[in-house]
C-alpha cells in the first residue's frame, strides 16, 4: 500500500504561481555571477543568509512587496546599479532571518549608477543605509530600530533623500557597547554632501543628525524627537562638527539637546546655517555652539548662522527631565555665531549665553522671554541674554540689534569682560537689572529698559561705554538705589579716548533717575530724568574712587518732585552744561572733588523746598549762563570759589535776591543780572562784582589799529593791564572788579578803571570809567598816513616748481589804515619785475599775477628769491620777501614688460618671442619732448636728435643676439638733462612650440566621432614637434612626433564634459617635460541605448510549457566596453576600443501578462503562460529607458513530468519501498492536474495522485516498465515510460512476545513467537528454536518454563531458497526463597515417656520450584530428635508435589514441661525462616486443658510472637538477595546501572525533603 506525505496544503493556482517564480529564478539571478552586465530582478521573499553584492556590472531590482531577509551580520553591498521600487500600499521590506544584518551598503563604485529606493522598510539592523563616495536617490525609507546608525555616510557621499522616517534606534546596544556610536539617526562626514527634504527622526540614544568633518548638504523639513540617553557621548538631535550645511523648517523637541555645533579641527570650516528651526523641551540645551579648543580665543569664526529660530521649555515641564537644564537655551562658547529672528522664550535657564566670543558673533531680531529658573541663586543665572568675555578686536565685538529680552526671572541682559555693539534693545519685566554692563565696553543705541525690579540699565567697573538713545521707566520700584540707569566704579582712570557715555538718555518714572557711585571720565549728554519715585533724581558720588576726573553732563532735563535736591553730586568735579532742574522740586547739591576746576554753563535751577544751587568744596568753579529760579531757598556756597558769569538768580518778591555764603568762599558774579547782598554765617566771605571792557584800539577812520598797545589802570582791587592787541585791533578784557561785599566792610564803593592805548608814536587815554556794567570802549589814536599792511597768500616759502610751470602770485587780501589805493610790486632776483615779465596782471593793481601761463614763460629756472613791495597813494610802502626755486626735472620713467621680469631681475624670453616694454607711465614735468628706446648689451641704439619721439610700447626681438645672456636698458632722455634708464637681465631659451588645435565632430553624442587637429601647431625654432591629446575624463587619447604623423586624432569620447588639452613640444633634452598647451571643453551627449528583439520573430507560437529563448543581438549602448560584455560583447552594440564602460544598462524582459519581470540579461529562456503575449525588451542607462516589442502566443499544453524519483534504470530492493516522487510536476496552465503510475508486474501502484504528495510503495522482485501518467482538468494528458529493476532478498528473523533482555518472575512460563517474521518474497519453509544451544522447537510458538537464572533463545527462519536469517533474545528468570507456613501437629499436648504417633504437616511455598528438602527437630528436656518431611504422597503424605510436607512417626518425650517443633526447608544455600510449635508434656492424668493454658497458655503466645517477628526479618533479608543475585545477572545484559535508578530515587526523595 503506498504511503504519502503532504507537503503543501495550499490551492493548486498558489502552487503553478510558486511553481512559475522557482522555474524563472534562475533565468533572473544566473547573470549574477557572470561577467556581463546583467540585471537581476527580485520579487517575493528573497533569503540572503550570506548577504549579497550588487556587482559593478550589474542592476538588482527589487520589486514592490518584496521581502528581503538578510543573515546576521550580512548585508546588501551595492558596486553597481539597485533600484527599489516599492509602493505606499506595497513598501519592500528589509530585515534579518536572525539576530541583526548590516542594512544595505552604497561602495564608491556605485557612485552616477543611478541607484534608486523608494518606499522602502528596513528593520532588525546594525546599519540602515552606509553610502560612500555615491549619490543614490532614496524616497520613502523607513527605517525601524537600527542599533547604530540608520542613515550613514561617508567619504563625499552625496545622495538625495526624500520622506525619510527613522524610529528607534541604540536601545539594544545602550549599556553593551564600547563605543558611543550607536543609536544615530543620520550621520554625514568625510566631505559627505546629502540632500534630505523631509525626515521625521525619533527615538534614538544619541544623535538624530550626525555630522562631522568637512561635510555639508542642503536639509529640509527634518524633525527630530526624543534623541536621549547617551553616556559615552553628548545626546544631541543635531551634532555638527567641522561642517558647512544648510537646514531649513528644522522640528526638534524633547531631546537631551537640540543642537550642538563643535569645531574641533583647524583645516576644516564649521559654519552650519539652519533657517526656520524650532527646538522644544529639550532637557539640557536647546542650541549650543563652541569651539572644542577653548584656550584659542583669537581669530574666532562664525561657526553657526540661525535665520529664524524658535527655543522653548529647555529643561522645563515639557523636558524628559524636567530640571535639568545647563547653562542657556542657546548657549556659545569660544565661537561665534549669526543669529537673526529668533524667539528663545520659556525656558527654565538663561536665553542666550555667549562666552569668550568677538566680531564673529551678530545677534538681530531676537526675542527672549520668560526665561530662567524660578528663583536664581545669582541674578546672572536667570538672565535672558549673558555675554561674558566678548573680545572687542581690529574687526570690533560682537553686535546685537533688534533685541527684545522680556520676564527674565534674573537680569534681562548681563554682559561682563568684553564689549559689544547693538541697537534697539527692548528690556522688559526682567527679575533685577534690565541691562547690566561690567567691566564691559558696549556701544549700544536705543535702549529700552521698562518694569525690571532692579536697575533700568548698570554700568559698572567698565571704561570704553557708549550708550545712547536709552529710555528706562518703571524700573527698581521699591529699591532704595533702584535706578533707571546706573554707573559704578566705571573709568578710575582719566583715558583720552575710553569715556563712558550715555547720549540722549531719559529715565521716566523710576525709582531713582541716574545713580553714578565712584565714576569718572564719564559723559551724561542730552539726558532727560523725569517722574523719579525718589530722591535725589540723579545722584553722582565719588567719595569712594581713587582717582581724579571728570563727570560731563551736557543737556541734561531733570523733572521730579523733591524736597531736598534732585541732582546731587558729591565729590565729583565735573563740567555741566544745558542742565535743566525743574518741576515740584528742585535743587542742585554739588560737593566738588576739587582735584581740577569745575564748571557749568547753560543751566536753569529751580528751587526745591530747602535747596536750590548748593556748592560745596569748588576751589575754582567757572559758571556761565546760570539761571538760578530760587523761588523758596537762597542758592549757597561753603568753602567755594565760584564765578558766574552771564548768569541770573530769580527770587519771588520780598526775598533776599542773593546767596548764602557758609564759610571760607568767594563768589564772583561776573556780568550777571542785579544782586543783593548775600547771607554770610563766617567773616571770610566775599562776593565780588565783576564786569569786562571791550576795548577797540581805532584811528581817525574808525579803522581798527592792529598790535596797538593798551593799559588799563584801576582804582581799586585790580593790577595795571599792560597789552598789545591782536591784529583784528579790538580785545575783551576783564573780568574786573566793580563792588566787593565783605561781611566786615560791607559793600564797597564802585571801582574805576583808565584806558589808554598807542601806536607808532601817538598816545591816547579816554579817562576814568566806573566799572559797574559790561562795557565798551574805544581809543582813538590820530595817525599819519600808515604804510599798508601785506596779505600774501602765494607762493609759500620755499616752495619748489618744475620748469616752465604756472606760479601765482596772490596778495590780493592786503589792505591800508588810510583807505588808501594801494600798489603792488613783484620782483624776481633772477628775471627782475615779474609783472612786465608776464604780463598776465588779472587786475590793475598788480595784487594778482598767474606767471608762465599758457605757455609763456617768464619765470625762469633757478633759485629766485621773490620780493613784494605794497605802497599806498601817499608812498608809504612795506615789503616781504620769500624764496621759491624753479627746475628743469629730469623725465620720470615707468617701465612694464610683457613677459615680466622675475624677482630677481632677469627676463626669460624665448629666442624668437617678442618683447614688449610699456611706457605708458613715463613723462616729463616740463612737458618737454621726450626720447625713449631700448637697448640691448650687444648692440648700440641712436634716436634723432632732430625726431623726438617716445611711444607708449617698444615691441622688439632679439633674433640676432650673439649669445643668450645680455642686458636690456630703458632710455629716457628730454634733451636737457642726463638721460634717466633702467636696466634688466635678459636670459634666452629655446622656445617651445605654439599649440594650434582645432575640432570637427559629426554629432554631440558618445557615439559621434570627433577629430582634434593639431597640425596648425609650430615651433619657432624649427624643430621636430611631439605632442600629446588627453581628456580629463578619458586620459591619454594620442602620442606621437610630427616626423612620425600628423599631429591630429580622430575618435569617440565618453560622455561628460571633458577638457581636451593638445601638449606640444620639441625633442630638445632641455624641454623634457615641458610643454605648452590648449585646452578647450567639449560637451559629450549621452549615448542613448539601443532595444532590438531579434528572436523569436513577432508572431510565433509556442506552448506553455516550451522554453521561449528571447535574444538581443544589436541592442546594446554605446557606452558600454565590449570587454565588460560576455564574449566580448558579440552580436551587442558596444565600444570596442574602450576599456571601462561609462554607463549601467539595466535589461529588463517583460510581458504584459506577467506581474514580475521575465530576466535581466541579454539572452533569457522562460516558459509563459498561454494567451497573446507582448514581450518587450527595456534598456535604461539611467537617461530615460528605450524599448523593443514582438507579440508571441502561447497555447496551453499538458502538465510536465518532473521525477525526482525513482530514477530510470535504477535497480532496487523487493525489501526496500520505492519512493515515488513527482512534487516537482507542473501544469503551466495552473490546471489542476492527477499522475497515476502502472507496472507491467503489477498493474496500478498509483491512480490518479495527487503532484502534491510523495509515496512510498514496495514493488515486486522482477523487471518493471512502469508508465507514468499526468491528466490535467481539460483532459490533456502527457505520459512518461521507464524501466527499473528490483531484486529478490532473504527473509527476516523477528522474535515477538519477549524482548530481549526480558526478566520473568520465578514460575512464569516464557511464550514466545515467529509470526511477525517475513520474507518480501513470502517463501519462508521453516521456523527454528533453541534454548541455550538446544534445538526445543520448529512450531512459530514456543511455550517453554525455563530454569532460574540467564537463558538465549535463538530463532532461524529460512525461506524456498534456502536464504535465512536469525534473530536471538536473553531472557533472565527469577531465583525464589523458600517459605513454610500452616504447621500443623495432629495432637495438642503429649503424655510424657508415651509413644505417641503424631502426624506434623507444613505447607512449602517456592515460586521457581527448587525447593526439595524440608527438615524439623523435637526439643524437649535438653534432647532433640531430628524430623523428616515428605511431599512425595508415602509415609503419610497423602498428595503427592500439592506443596503441602508431611512428617509421621510417633513421638517418645521425657523430661521437662514442654516440647518445642521447629520446622525448616532447605533450597540450596537458602534456607527458610523456622516454622516453630510447642506442645505441654503433660504427665499421666493432667491433661487438663484449663491448667494448660494457665500454666503454658500466655508464656508460649508471647514466645510465638517475638519468633514470629524475627522470622519476617530474616525472610525479608533472604528475598532482598535472592533478587540481587538475578539483577547481576540482567547487568550482564544491559547498561543499565541499578545505581542510576537509586540515584534519580534519592534525588526525587531529597527534593521531597520538607524545610524546617
Amino acid at each position: 500500500m503506498a504511503r504519502a506525505v503532504r507537503v503543501d496544503s495550499r490551492g493548486r493556482s498558489v502552487a503553478a504561481a510558486m511553481v512559475l517564480l522557482f522555474i524563472m529564478a534562475p533565468a533572473l539571478s544566473v547573470s549574477s555571477t557572470g561577467q556581463t552586465k546583467s540585471t537581476t530582478v527580485w520579487s517575493g521573499t528573497v533569503s540572503l543568509p550570506e548577504g549579497y553584492l550588487v556587482q559593478s556590472n550589474q542592476v538588482l531590482h527589487i520589486q514592490a512587496g518584496t521581502t528581503v531577509l538578510i543573515g546576521d551580520g550580512e548585508r546588501l553591498g551595492v558596486d553597481g546599479r539597485i533600484s527599489i521600487k516599492g509602493t505606499a500600499a506595497s513598501p519592500v521590506n528589509i530585515s534579518s532571518i536572525s539576530g541583526n544584518h548590516l542594512g544595505i551598503l552604497f561602495n564608491s563604485s556605485s557612485d552616477k549608477k543611478g541607484s534608486e529606493l523608494d518606499n522602502v522598510t528596513i528593520t532588525d539592523s546594525e546599519y540602515g543605509v552606509t553610502i560612500y563616495t555615491s549619490n543614490p536617490r532614496m524616497s520613502n525609507i523607513t527605517v525601524v530600530n537600527a542599533d547604530r546608525v540608520a542613515i550613514d555616510l561617508f567619504s563625499g557621499a552625496y545622495p538625495v533623500i526624500s520622506d525619510l522616517v527613522i524610529e528607534g534606534g541604540g536601545q539594544d546596544l545602550h549599556g553593551a557597547s564600547d563605543s558611543w556610536r550607536y543609536g544615530i539617526g543620520i550621520s554625514a562626514g568625510d566631505f559627505s554632501t546629502p540632500i534630505v527634504q523631509r525626515a521625521q527622526i525619533s527615538n534614538l540614544i544619541t544623535r538624530g543628525v550626525n555630522m562631522w568633518f568637512n561635510s555639508g548638504g542642503l536639509w529640509d523639513q527634518v524633525s527630530v524627537e526624543n534623541i536621549t540617553g547617551a553616556t559615552l557621548a553628548a545626546s544631541s538631535a543635531f551634532w555638527i562638527e567641522d561642517s558647512v550645511p544648510l537646514f531649513t523648517d528644522s522640528q526638534i523637541s524633547i531631546s537631551d539637546n537640540g543642537i550642538i555645533v563643535r569645531h574641533i579641527s583647524q583645516d576644516s570650516i564649521t559654519r552650519p546655517t539652519f533657517i526656520n528651526t524650532t527646538i522644544e523641551n529639550s532637557q539640557y540645551r536647546g542650541v549650543l555652539v563652541e569651539r572644542y579648543d577653548h584656550t584659542n580665543y583669537s581669530n574666532l569664526q562664525t561657526n553657526a548662522i540661525f535665520e529664524g529660530i524658535v527655543i522653548r521649555g529647555t529643561g522645563g515641564p515639557g523636558a524628559k527631565t524636567p530640571g535639568l537644564g545647563i547653562g542657556a537655551a542657546f548657549d556659545l562658547n569660544t565661537s561665534g555665531v549669526k543669529v537673526s529672528d529668533a524667539l528663545i522664550e520659556e525656558n527654565e535657564i538663561i536665553g542666550f549665553r555667549a562666552f569668550t566670543t568677538d566680531s564673529s558673533t551678530n545677534l538681530t531680531n531676537v526675542t527672549i522671554r520668560n526665561n530662567g529658573p524660578d528663583s536664581p541663586t545669582r541674578v546672572h543665572e536667570g538672565a535672558g541674554l549673558l555675554f561674558r568675555s566678548t573680545s572687542w578686536t581690529s574687526k570690533g565685538p560682537a553686535e546685537i540689534s533688534n533685541l527684545l529680552v522680556e520676564n527674565s526671572t534674573g537680569s534681562g541682559v548681563v554682559m561682563a569682560k568684553g564689549g559689544v555693539i547693538g541697537e534697539n534693545w527692548v528690556i522688559r519685566d526682567s527679575g533685577y537689572n534690565g541691562v547690566s554692563f561690567t567691566e564691559f565696553h558696549p556701544r549700544v543705541e536705543q535702549i529700552l529698559s521698562e518694569g525690571n525690579n532692579g536697575h533700568g540699565v548698570s554700568v559698572i567697573d567698565s571704561n570704553n561705554v557708549e550708550l545712547s538713545s536709552v529710555h528706562t521707566s518703571g524700573n527698581g520700584i521699591g529699591i532704595l538705589d533702584g535706578a533707571g540707569i546706573y554707573f559704578r566704579d566705571s573709568n578710575y582712570v582719566m583715558s583720552g579716548g575710553k569715556n563712558v557715555t550715555c547720549h540722549t538718555c531719559t529715565s521716566q518714572g523710576d525709582q531713582r533717575g541716574i545713580v553714578v557711585k565712584d565714576s569718572i571720565d564719564l559723559q551724561l549728554i542730552s539726558n532727560s530724568v523725569q517722574g523719579s519715585l525718589s530722591e535725589p533724581a540723579v545722584e553722582i558720588d565719588n567719595t569712594g574712587s581713587l582717582f581724579s576726573g571728570f563727570v560731563i553732563i551736557d543737556d541734561m532735563s531733570v523733572s521730579s518732585n523733591s524736597s531736598h535736591h534732585s541732582v546731587v553730586l558729591n565729590n565729583v568735579d565735573a563740567e555741566i552744561s544745558g542742565l535743566d532742574i525743574s518741576g515740584n522740586g528742585g535743587g542742585l547739591f554739588w560737593k566738588a572733588r576739587g582735584n581740577v576746576a569745575s564748571k557749568i554753563s547753560n543751566s536753569v535751577i529751580w528751587d526745591s523746598e530747602s535747596g536750590c544751587l548748593d556748592l560745596v568744596s569748588h576751589t575754582n568753579l567757572s559758571a556761565s549762563d546760570i539761571s538760578l529760579m530760587c523761588n523758596q531757598s537762597l542758592p549757597t556756597l561753603d568753602e567755594s570759589i565760584a564765578s558766574f558769569v552771564d548768569s541770573s538768580l530769580n527770587q519771588l518778591p520780598g526775598v533776599l535776591n542773593s546767596f548764602s555764603l557758609n564759610s571760607s568762599s568767594h563768589l564772583k558774579w561776573v556780568s550777571s543780572q542785579e544782586i543783593s547782598t548775600p547771607n554770610s554765617i563766617e567773616g571770610d566771605n566775599i562776593l565780588d562784582i565783576m564786569w569786562n571792557l571791550e576795548i577797540h584800539t581805532i584811528n581817525q577812520n574808525l579803522m581798527n589799529i592792529p598790535m596797538a598797545t593798551v593799559n588799563i589802570s584801576f582804582e581799586n582791587y585790580e593790577p595795571e593791564i599792560i597789552s598789545t592787541q591782536p591784529y583784528g585791533g579790538f580785545q575783551t578784557y576783564g573780568p574786573f572788579i566793580g563792588k566787593r561785599w565783605t561781611p566786615i566792610q560791607g559793600w564797597s564803593e564802585t571801582n574805576s578803571a583808565e584806558v589808554g592805548c598807542g601806536y607808532d608814536g601817538v598816545q591816547n587815554i579816554t579817562g576814568i570809567l566806573e566799572i559797574d556794567d559790561d562795557k565798551r570802549v574805544y581809543c582813538r589814536l590820530e595817525l599819519s598816513n600808515q604804510p599798508p599792511f601785506i596779505q600774501w597768500e602765494t607762493p609759500v616759502q620755499d616752495s619748489e616748481y618744475s620748469s616752465g610751470s604756472t606760479v601765482i602770485f596772490n596778495a590780493s587780501e592786503s589792505w591800508d589804515l588810510d583807505l588808501d589805493e594801494l600798489t603792488y610790486t613783484w620782483t624776481s632776483s633772477i628775471d627782475g619785475d615779474i609783472a612786465s615779465s608776464c604780463n598776465q596782471t588779472l587786475n590793475g593793481n598788480q595784487s594778482l599775477i598767474i606767471a608762465n601761463q599758457n605757455s609763456s614763460l617768464c619765470i625762469s629756472d633757478g633759485k629766485h628769491t621773490i620780493t613784494l613791495e605794497v605802497c599806498d597813494s601817499y608812498g608809504h610802502c612795506t615789503n616781504e620777501t620769500i624764496e621759491i626755486e624753479l627746475v628743469n626735472l629730469p623725465p620720470v620713467l615707468t617701465v612694464d614688460t610683457d613677459p615680466d621680469i622675475s624677482p630677481w631681475g632677469v627676463l626669460y624670453l624665448g629666442e624668437t618671442a617678442n618683447l614688449t616694454i610699456n611706457l605708458q607711465g613715463t613723462y616729463d614735468p616740463e612737458g618737454d619732448s621726450l626720447w625713449c628706446w631700448a637697448e640691448a648689451s650687444f648692440e648700440a641704439v641712436d634716436p634723432d636728435p632732430e625726431d623726438p619721439t617716445c611711444p607708449e610700447q617698444i615691441i622688439t626681438s632679439f633674433v640676432g643676439a650673439t649669445n643668450d645672456d645680455f642686458t636690456v636698458t630703458v632710455f629716457a632722455s628730454d634733451g636737457t638733462n642726463p638721460q634717466v634708464s633702467w636696466t634688466f637681465g635678459v636670459e634666452l631659451y629655446n622656445e617651445l612650440p605654439n599649440p594650434q588645435m582645432i575640432t570637427t565632430r559629426n554629432g554631440d553624442t558618445s557615439a559621434d566621432w570627433i577629430r582634434l587637429d593639431g597640425t596648425g601647431s609650430l615651433d619657432p625654432e624649427g624643430d621636430e614637434i611631439r605632442f600629446e591629446f588627453h581628456s580629463d575624463l578619458d586620459g591619454l587619447l594620442a602620442v606621437g612626433t610630427s616626423s612620425t604623423g600628423s599631429v591630429e586624432w580622430t575618435g569617440t569620447l565618453s560622455k561628460g564634459t571633458h577638457s581636451i588639452t593638445l601638449k606640444v613640444s620639441d625633442i630638445r633634452a632641455e624641454h623634457a617635460g615641458q610643454w605648452n598647451t590648449v585646452s578647450e571643453s567639449v560637451i559629450v551627449s549621452n549615448s542613448p541605448p539601443s532595444a532590438i528583439i531579434s528572436a523569436p520573430l513577432s508572431g510565433t507560437q509556442f506552448d506553455s510549457s516550451e522554453l521561449v529563448k528571447l535574444e538581443s543581438s544589436g541592442s546594446g549602448d554605446w557606452d558600454l566596453s565590449c570587454s565588460d560584455l560576455e564574449d566580448n560583447g558579440t552580436g551587442q552594440l558596444c565600444n570596442p576600443m574602450s576599456q571601462y564602460s561609462d554607463d549601467l544598462v539595466s535589461i529588463v524582459w517583460e510581458s504584459d501578462r506577467s506581474p514580475i519581470p521575465l530576466g535581466g540579461d541579454w539572452t533569457i529562456e522562460t516558459r509563459l503562460p498561454a494567451g497573446g503575449h507582448k514581450i518587450t525588451l527595456t534598456l535604461d542607462d539611467g537617461s530615460g529607458p528605450v524599448t523593443d516589442e514582438i507579440e508571441i502566443t502561447i497555447s496551453e499544453s499538458a502538465p510536465v513530468l518532473d521525477l525526482f524519483s525513482p530514477l530510470p534504470g535504477i535497480e532496487a530492493y523487493s525489501n526496500l519501498p520505492i519512493l515515488f516522487d513527482f512534487r516537482g510536476s507542473i501544469d503551466y496552465d495552473g490546471d489542476e492536474f492527477t499522475v497515476s503510475v502502472t507496472s507491467d508486474l503489477m498493474g496500478t501502484i498509483l491512480q490518479e495522485r495527487s503532484p502534491d504528495l510523495w509515496y512510498n510503495d514496495y514493488l515486486v522482485s522482477g523487471i518493471h516498465n512502469l508508465t507514468f501518467e499526468l491528466v490535467d482538468e481539460n483532459g490533456m494528458s502527457r505520459t512518461h515510460t521507464q524501466q527499473i529493476t528490483v531484486l529478490e532478498t532473504g527473509p527476516v528473523s523477528v522474535i515477538s512476545g519477549i524482548g530481549d533482555g526480558q526478566y520473568l518472575p520465578p514460575g512464569q512460563m516464557a511464550i514466545l513467537t515467529a509470526e511477525n517474521s517475513y520474507d518480501y518474497d513470502d517463501d519462508i519453509v521453516l521456523y527454528e528454536w533453541t534454548v541455550d544451544g538446544n534445538v526445543v522447537s520448529n512450531s512459530q510458538i514456543l511455550e517453554i518454563m525455563l530454569s532460574p537464572g540467564a537463558s538465549r533463545i535463538d530463532l532461524m527462519v529460512k525461506d524456498f531458497r534456502g536464504d535465512y536469517s536469525t534473530s536471538s533474545v536473553n531472557v533472565t528468570v527469577g531465583s525464589s526463597a523458600p517459605n513454610l507456613s500452616d504447621l500443623s501437629i495432629s495432637v495438642s499436648s503429649i503424655v510424657d515417656s508415651t509413644p505417641t504417633e503424631v502426624i506434623t504437616t507444613v505447607r512449602l511455598e517456592d515460586l521457581d520450584g527448587t525447593t526439595e528438602i524440608v527438615r524439623g527437630e523435637l526439643i524437649y528436656g535438653g534432647v532433640s530428635d531430628s524430623m523428616f518431611f515428605r511431599d512425595d504422597g508415602t509415609s503419610g503424605d497423602e498428595v503427592a508435589g500439592d506443596g503441602v510436607w508431611t512428617s509421621r512417626f510417633a513421638w517418645v518425650v521425657s523430661g521437662g514441661s514442654w516440647v518445642r517443633v521447629e520446622v525448616w526447608a532447605i533450597d540450596g544455600d537458602l534456607v527458610s525462616p523456622d516454622q516453630v510449635a510447642t506442645l505441654p508434656i503433660i504427665e499421666s492424668g493432667n491433661e487438663g486443658l484449663e491448667s494448660w493454658i494457665v500454666d503454658l497458655g500466655l508464656p508460649i503466645l508471647l514466645t510465638s510472637m517475638a519468633l514470629l517477628s524475627i522470622f519476617g526479618m530474616v525472610n525479608r533479608r533472604n528475598r532482598i538477595s535472592e533478587i540481587a543475585k538475578d539483577i547481576e545477572v540482567i547487568e550482564g545484559w544491559s547498561s543499565f546501572d541499578p545505581m542510576e535508578m537509586e540515584e534519580g530515587f534519592e534525588t526525587e526523595f531529597n527534593s521531597q525533603v520538607p524545610k524546617e
